[in-house]
């Protein structure tokens, strides 16, 4: 693996991962091990696994590849492999520049060593000089926010102080390429909003980013490309809806039987279920819902019965932020019984800003009309996202049920609008 720093053109690749592979030897026992290594020319006592396979992809500098796979397929491997953690069994993988990785996050520290202490050693392994890390130390222990425990052992740290730390010291070294294997859900609200603008910034900065996440959204929002692979293999790699949209349908009947949650794979990413009314205050930085009310042709409750193309669906959220960040835009998703999203609508899209009293409490309200679903039974979310509709704060799904009826034979999930009419039709004959 290469990893000098980079002094390449813009439009060559900082990454280039040319046929890699990583197979593993598996052994039924301990002392199969020891049979391999006397007897290595006689039957093998182990079977191979192959986790990564024929894997192809270059990156140019600011260039943001999102991995997507269910657990087993493969995506940190890959991951591990570009960092240069694990070598491939066979391939070859080159990188140009100063490569920074948030994965297990905190794994590299010493339990023993003060935070501070652990600072200057994980900084080093991250290539910063000790005048380096002396010049952001104050900044990287700011961000962190753990305070005077800074001066503690880590052994006496929560996890989340670990996590935070160990996000703020892999973020402050002015990598090349960043390598992020879902840790834009670490820490509590306010540091899940800080950590994901901070991973903004770095974007914008020029910076090449491998992103590997379960969030489908997430990706959808922050990456320029995507790959998907399953089981070792690449399954597809292209532009992000591209490659999302068959692997969404992919994970619709891998999981068919899994209430699966919007914006995600069975995960909220770091989504608080705040369904529950009259809840406290947020904390600082974050955003939470209150309370939801659904309306359907102006029955309020949670099990709603209306009619296809006729209905009207109201929705009120009160929800608290903290007035300090900007206010929150919110989401409405409507999905079927086992969490595939059929529709939703965000306020971000509309431009629309929620006006808040001087505590951060606020109302937000949508109106569906003529709902366009077919017959059914179908759950209704809500969910509350930071000011430019990226990162989540919140979110209550389902909070509601409704059951449409229709007398037609139509099929599928949507009505379409359309308006038949007779084949003699003057105009458009001769048209």
């Amino acid at each position: 693996m290469s990893s000098e720093l980079s002094t390449t053109h813009s439009r060559d690749p900082v990454i280039r991962v040319t046929n890699a592979g990583k197979t593993y030897r598996m052994y039924r026992q301990p002392a199969d091990r020891l049979w391999q290594y006397l007897w290595p020319g006689r039957k093998p006592w182990f079977q191979d696994f192959v986790a990564l396979e024929g894997v192809n992809l270059e990156l140019r500098r600011g260039e943001v590849l999102g991995i997507v796979g269910v657990n087993g397929a493969g995506k940190s491997t890959l991951l591990q492999l570009v960092t240069g953690t694990i070598r491939p069994s066979h391939g070859e993988i080159e990188t140009h520049g100063r490569v920074a990785a948030i994965l297990e996050l905190g794994s590299g520290f010493n339990p023993e060593f003060s935070g501070r202490e652990n600072i200057y050693l994980n900084a080093a392994t991250l290539g910063l000089s000790r005048a380096e890390i002396e010049s952001r130390i104050d900044s990287i222990i700011e961000f962190a926010g753990i305070g005077l425990h800074i001066d503690q052992p880590v052994k006496t740290y929560s996890s989340g102080m670990v996590v935070r730390l160990a996000f703020s010291i892999a973020t402050s070294v002015d990598a090349d390429i960043l390598i992020i294997d879902e840790a834009l859900s670490v820490g509590d609200g306010a540091f899940r909003r800080r950590s994901f603008d901070r991973i903004m910034q770095i974007k914008q900065s020029g910076t090449t980013i491998l992103f590997c996440s379960h969030v489908v959204f997430h990706v959808e929002a922050f990456c320029d490309r995507a790959l998907w692979l399953h089981r070792g293999k690449v399954q597809k790699l292209g532009g992000v809806s591209e490659v999302l949209r068959p692997y969404e349908e992919f994970i619709d009947a891998y999981e068919n039987d899994v209430n699966a949650l919007p914006f995600g794979q069975n995960s909220a990413a770091g989504l608080a279920d705040d369904s529950s009314p009259a809840m406290a205050a947020p904390p600082l930085g974050d955003a939470r819902i209150l309370s939801v009310r659904v309306w359907l042709d102006g029955q309020l409750g949670d099990e709603l019965h209306g009619h296809s193309q006729a209905s009207c669906l109201e929705v009120e959220v009160a929800f608290a932020s903290d007035p300090k960040i900007p206010a929150p835009t919110a989401a409405l998703v409507f999905s079927s019984e086992n969490g595939k999203i059929l529709g939703s609508s965000i306020s971000h899209t509309q431009g629309l800003v929620f006006e808040r009293a001087a505590s951060g409490e606020g109302i937000a309200r949508i109106t569906v009309n003529r709902i366009p679903l077919n017959k059914g039974r179908y759950r209704v979310g809500v969910y509350l996202f930071c000011e430019n509709g990226l990162h989540g704060y919140a979110m209550a799904d389902p909070v509601a049920h409704i059951q449409l009826s229709h007398p037609g034979v139509e099929q599928g999930v949507l009505l379409l609008p359309g308006t038949w009419a007779n084949g003699t039709d003057t105009a458009k004959t001769a048209a």
